[in-house]
């Protein structure tokens, strides 16, 4: 049984990698690297967020964070704001341009999905799925509470 659960963690980390690189070649379009891209992500999914946790967050220094932000805020995928209670405390949003990248990143992770997976009961999958990612999710709150 070992070995099964071997193979269904092998499974998830090279279907998660695959669809994860067929979403970077867009980025090259747009001339973003993968840790901008990640900070892209984060803010999309999180809101603005301050550099200090956007550095915690996508493990990088705060002077490295420093120059990707101000080279995404330069090409206008971010936008930076003062925090109105401390003026010293940076916040950072992602700009309407920035959510295309993202929207279009997974438009294109969507379209290689449906392709690779035409041939496949798509409500059965999708019923396997939901069971496997409710198991995973219950398992991960209780290691994370603990």
């Amino acid at each position: 049984m070992e070995k099964e659960f071997e193979e269904i963690e092998l499974l998830m980390r090279r279907i998660c990698f695959r669809v994860k690189v067929v979403g970077r070649f867009v980025l090259k379009d747009f001339g973003l690297s993968a840790s901008q891209f990640d900070i892209l992500q984060y803010l999309y999914f999180s809101g603005s967020k301050r550099m200090s946790e956007l550095s915690k967050k996508v493990g990088v220094a705060k002077s490295t964070m420093t120059g990707l932000v101000s080279r995404m805020e330069s090409a206008g995928y971010i936008k930076k704001h003062y925090f109105e209670e401390d003026k010293r405390v940076i916040l950072v949003e992602i700009s309407s341009q920035g959510k295309r990248i993202i929207k279009r990143v997974i438009e294109e992770r969507v379209k290689f999905v449906a392709t690779s997976l035409k041939n496949i009961k798509h409500s059965e999958l999708l019923d396997n799925l939901r069971k496997v990612n409710t198991a995973i999710s219950e398992k991960f709150d209780q290691l994370k509470n603990n």
